[in-house]
């Protein structure tokens, strides 16, 4: 497996990544229209930088991350925050270790770039997710919300 910077020849087999990842975790539940546009989105923005986990030619998954903003995204930049938009990986390589190499990946993406703490929204009955971020030094802050695809999502934080 290669772990690697994405480039925009990466964005659509990324994005069904995502697709095959987030239905699987819903038991097959559609998302919202408008949810594949918002995932879609975040690949251009000039301060994202995204990874890709490639085996034999396939990606099998994709991790992104960003500079974080006040008010949940909607505010001004907050100086030294990084905010994990995406992690994901193909479901038949769920618990193989590629989410926590994207997510080392991410991290070590976030030292390069002088970020001092990082930040991530997680599905509040994704477990696997929430172990994942623990084993790699996040907790939990306490906030929830429900989010635009209509799920409770819980807050994690870590300095780096």
């Amino acid at each position: 497996m290669i772990v690697r910077a994405a480039t925009s020849a990466d964005v659509e087999p990324a994005m069904d990544v995502w697709r095959r990842a987030v239905l699987a975790r819903r038991g097959d539940k559609p998302l919202p229209a408008d949810a594949e546009r918002r995932a879609r989105g975040a690949f251009p923005k000039p301060d994202a930088f995204t990874v890709v986990v490639e085996d034999d030619g396939a990606l099998v998954g994709v991790g992104l991350a960003m500079q974080g903003r006040a008010d949940d995204g909607a505010g001004p930049p907050v100086a030294g925050l990084c905010h994990v938009s995406m992690v994901f990986v193909v479901p038949e390589r769920w618990g193989l270790g590629i989410g926590g190499r994207i997510v080392d990946t991410l991290l070590a993406g976030a030292r390069e770039r002088a970020y001092t703490h990082v930040q991530l929204w997680t599905q509040a009955d994704n477990t696997r997710a929430q172990r994942l971020y623990a084993g790699r030094g996040f907790r939990a802050s306490g906030r929830q919300k429900i989010d635009e695809n209509d799920e409770r999502i819980v807050h994690f934080e870590r300095p780096l």
